[in-house]
């Protein structure tokens, strides 16, 4: 099965909340306007322990999730709403972030693309921070301003084959024998063993 040499490209990125109550995952959302996401993994790195002149022991590193930075073209108000807890006052019509806001947990979908396919991936158990923006005049040839969500993708149990796991995050590529699940992978968050059954652990 052929793999890419190169990937590039960002698209059909989307997003699905928690319910904590029914440990399950909403409808997935779009999330229009994408720029970039880039990640750096979190957690402690392997070393190594010698003895009789060579590496006697090598202690694994620990897997802590991943810090995301993901541009947007725009957040929406219903992104800030969902993801950041931002409230509308029904009197005014004014959406309002406020001190005590909690970010919801969400799951993160996206695409890439390649020299041979494409690929979708998806982070578990994701946390939002308040973004980081800026406004500029405009002038004769104006720069577009972006939103850039600070993102915090931690583990998630799920079962696998019976046995639970601490997920983080999932991928598939497309391929003719795999058509419908690569669909289906962006249709909601698709998670172990699932079969009309949530497949996350009690």
């Amino acid at each position: 099965m052929a793999d890419n040499k190169v990937r590039f490209g960002l698209k059909n990125v989307k997003y699905a909340l928690f319910d904590a109550e029914e440990k399950t995952y909403g409808t997935l959302k779009p999330f229009p306007g994408a720029v970039s996401l880039s990640w750096s993994r979190e957690g402690g790195e392997g070393s190594d322990f010698y003895a009789d002149d060579g590496v006697y022991y090598t202690f694994a590193g620990t897997n802590g999730g991943y810090s995301l930075e993901l541009e947007m073209a725009h957040l929406t108000d219903e992104v800030r709403a969902d993801l950041l807890g931002e409230i509308v006052d029904s009197t005014t019509g004014v959406q309002f972030e406020t001190t005590k806001a909690e970010p919801s947990q969400f799951a993160l979908i996206y695409e890439t693309g390649g020299d041979v396919t494409v690929a979708g991936f998806a982070f578990y158990n994701c946390k939002a921070s308040r973004p980081e923006t800026n406004a500029n005049t405009k002038n004769e040839s104006p720069d577009v301003d972006t939103d850039t969500l600070a993102i915090r993708a931690a583990a998630q149990e799920f079962v696998i084959d019976g046995v639970t796991h601490p997920v983080v995050q999932s991928h598939i590529r497309k391929e003719t024998e795999t058509a419908e699940q690569y669909a289906a992978f962006f249709d909601h968050v698709v998670i172990p063993g699932e079969s009309g059954e949530s497949g996350l652990s009690a």
